[in-house]
């Protein structure tokens, strides 16, 4: 069962207009952001490369998750593109100095288009697990893509806290049938913090045959 600080956190996610309570010191920005995660109930899809080596910014007081996203990574060089209302992925910011590389990453819309194109297929992979679907979790987790669009390898990198679900989650990964090649200058691997809200996406049907909430 989910208890009152979860419902809390997934009435915030409905409306990211709504302030709430944040608490997080300046730290490596991996960490901050599953903690931000984890006190938001947001989703974030990013890339490994751009975290390495960056420190977040702390965020203390009552503020809106969007907000506070963009309180944590100030001063990093990278900036929150919003997916959906209780989602984000990371971009380069075109307004900081950034090296080359990451300023392609920036650039190119078809790098942004294919983090889309993950994110949709996960969701319908995750709501198509009863067991995952059955109650939210939290983890954390990254994979590679190899060139015929499927995923070759995942980590895991924090566990929901039981071994069944970590397998569930591991087996919805490695059958991720992306479509596509990864683009040139994808890097990988790509992390994604899971939290409990995003099973409230999927809905009474199967979303294997109807259409989830994807990215607007």
């Amino acid at each position: 069962m989910h208890d009152a600080s979860a419902a809390d956190r997934r009435s915030t996610a409905a409306d990211p207009t709504k302030p709430m309570p944040f608490d997080l010191p300046a730290q490596p920005l991996a960490s901050a952001l599953e903690s931000y995660s984890v006190s938001s109930g947001w989703q974030v899809l990013y890339n490994s490369r751009l975290a390495a080596g960056r420190q977040s910014s702390a965020v203390k007081g009552e503020i809106t998750p969007g907000v506070a996203l963009r309180m944590l990574l100030a001063g990093t060089g990278l900036m929150p593109q919003y997916r959906a209302v209780d989602g984000a992925i990371l971009i380069p910011d075109p307004m900081a100095t950034l090296a080359p590389n990451e300023i392609a990453d920036e650039v190119d819309p078809s790098l942004k288009g294919y983090y889309g194109l993950i994110q949709t297929k996960l969701e319908r992979a995750f709501c198509a697990s009863a067991a995952i679907r059955a109650e939210g979790y939290r983890i954390a987790l990254g994979f590679w893509i190899g060139p015929s669009g499927t995923v070759t390898r995942m980590m895991l990198l924090s566990s929901s806290g039981r071994s069944d679900i970590d397998e569930s989650f591991d087996r919805a990964v490695r059958s991720l049938v992306i479509g596509a090649a990864p683009p040139a200058g994808f890097a990988q691997p790509v992390v994604l913090l899971v939290t409990p809200e995003l099973v409230g996406k999927c809905g009474a049907a199967d979303p294997g045959i109807g259409p989830i909430r994807t990215a607007q």
